[in-house]
């Protein structure tokens, strides 16, 4: 069978009216070859081409072949965007082997073979009965907090059926921020899906069993008991099967958190997600001409279970005991109980954003939930044993680290009345009774006016009020009123009428 160039030959000089005879000589055919290919009916086409048992041997590639198969591997879990390309994967292997030395047609031609064997495989659309499933993941971006521009993580939530998104923002991924984020994606929902489609987070799961069975952690099981949620996991590597919230985490990184929003606090920041998630259920299902998505998630609430009576308890619960120095340890971070639970276990309920400490139901201590390294010291906890230990103000780090205003006060008291140490112990255990907070907007004042006497701060305290004004007048019988009093005996005139006598040259008696 001739080649496609040669046929193109016989024919051009076949039109161009020269001879057969004359091609078949002038070709090196022979004349029955000629007159098959001038026929009329006769078809060309492209041989097809032949397809080798096996790959060709290349000496200078079959050593980094694996190199470049690991890296397209590790490429698969990343956006499309920031996966490698032949022409970096080339210049990768040349800038960390001195050795290599194969062409870059080579690895071109070898990657471009390879995605072609990971090309994408066929799926099947697939359709959701109202109220049927909800699909939760967690995210990454940029985000400036307080004036610091952090990475954070984001749950984003996602009805399969009307298509309803949530997100809200952390600044872990941990399982209480897990935990926190369901239940209130439910909340924001208005309702219980039949089931929940999860990835194989490791704070969720802490092992994958044969059979698709999981084994979940304590406080992700006790979830789904309270809401009544049957929980389903992913197969491992498997993304396409959550397909609708991955789709849902890369709406929200382009459309909620772009460009960088600021805010300052988590708080704040969540309050603006919720109202653009309310506002994108404005749009419209499956492009123009779709329904509405508040519509169809109107009608998809009567289809969701009711939300529990009582609100899920979204924190990991421990036993903490409470060291000598009334500190116990959680995730890196410490915090101070009150003096009497020294040597002694309460319980922990860790939440994402604060902790607290409680005495079998009670309260003892909530404080603000910190970063590994951290420690969170609370004065009212320390007044007790200060009380005990006067001299320990001098140097307790829970003044050093608390309120400015405290410290301050402390350092300029103790320059004017060095040894009166127990003197400004009973001047701070006033923020027992109205609290800390308060006694350091005193104590501010109190500097100022160098009033460092209990009775002073005591008057200060009684006049904290917006519409008050510091009097001088209180401040400085406050400040008489700590000197001992002494009782002089009153004396009548006639006492000295003797004086006036002797003044006038009389005798005196």
């Amino acid at each position: 069978m001739l080649e496609v160039p040669d046929i193109h030959a016989i024919r051009t000089m076949h039109q161009r009216a020269m001879g057969k005879r004359e091609i078949a000589r002038t070709l090196g055919i022979s004349r029955r070859t000629v007159d098959r290919y001038t026929r009329a009916d006769v078809v060309v086409e492209a041989a097809p081409r032949m397809q080798l048992a096996k790959e060709r041997p290349s000496p200078k590639m079959d050593r980094w072949k694996p190199i470049i198969d690991e890296w397209l591997s590790a490429d698969e879990d990343r956006p499309r965007k920031q996966r490698r390309t032949a022409r970096k994967i080339y210049g990768d292997l040349r800038r960390e082997h001195r050795e290599f030395d194969a062409a870059e047609v080579s690895v071109r031609r070898y990657v471009a073979a390879r995605k072609q064997a990971r090309a994408k495989k066929a799926y099947v659309p697939l359709e959701f009965k109202l109220g049927e499933m909800v699909e939760v993941d967690f995210g990454e971006v940029l985000a400036c907090i307080g004036g610091v521009e952090q990475r954070i993580s984001f749950l984003a939530m996602r009805l399969m059926a009307s298509g309803v998104m949530f997100a809200k923002a952390y600044p872990h991924a941990k399982l209480e921020a897990w935990l926190d984020g369901i239940a209130s994606g439910l909340s924001f929902l208005g309702g219980v899906p039949e089931l929940a489609l999860f990835d194989n987070a490791g704070t969720l799961v802490r092992q994958v069993l044969s059979g698709g069975r999981r084994k979940q952690t304590p406080e992700f099981q006790a979830l789904g008991a309270h809401y009544g949620l049957e929980v389903r996991f992913a197969n491992p590597a498997a993304g396409n099967e959550k397909g609708g919230v991955e789709k849902a985490v890369y709406w929200a990184q382009r459309n909620l958190f772009s460009p960088v929003p600021v805010a300052e606090s988590f708080d704040a920041l969540n309050a603006t997600l919720a109202a653009q998630c309310l506002e994108d259920t404005r749009t419209r299902r499956r492009g123009r001409g779709g329904p509405l998505v508040s519509d169809l998630w109107e009608e998809e609430q009567r289809h969701l279970a009711p939300l529990p009576g009582a609100p899920f308890s979204a924190c990991r619960k421990r036993f903490a005991r409470v060291d000598k120095t009334l500190l116990t340890n959680y995730d890196g971070a410490r915090y101070s109980a009150p003096a009497e639970y020294a040597g002694k276990a309460l319980t922990m309920r860790a939440f994402w954003d604060h902790i607290e400490l409680a005495d079998r139901e009670r309260v003892v201590a909530v404080h603000a939930r910190l970063r590994p390294g951290g420690a969170s010291l609370q004065l009212e906890h320390y007044l007790p044993v200060l009380a005990h230990k006067p001299r320990a103000v001098a140097h307790a780090a829970v003044i050093a680290r608390g309120a400015p205003a405290i410290t301050r006060y402390r350092d300029a008291f103790l320059a004017a009345w060095p040894d009166e140490h127990r003197t400004l112990v009973e001047i701070l255990r006033l923020g027992e009774a109205v609290g800390v907070p308060r006694l350091a907007e005193v104590l501010e004042s109190a500097m100022l006016h160098r009033a460092f006497d209990l009775e002073s701060v005591r008057v200060l305290l009684q006049m904290v009020d917006p519409e008050a004004t510091i009097s001088a007048e209180a401040l400085e019988q406050a400040w008489l009123a700590r000197w001992p009093q002494t009782r002089v005996q009153s004396v009548s005139a006639e006492a000295y009428a003797w004086l006036s006598d002797a003044a006038a040259g009389r005798e005196v008696q």
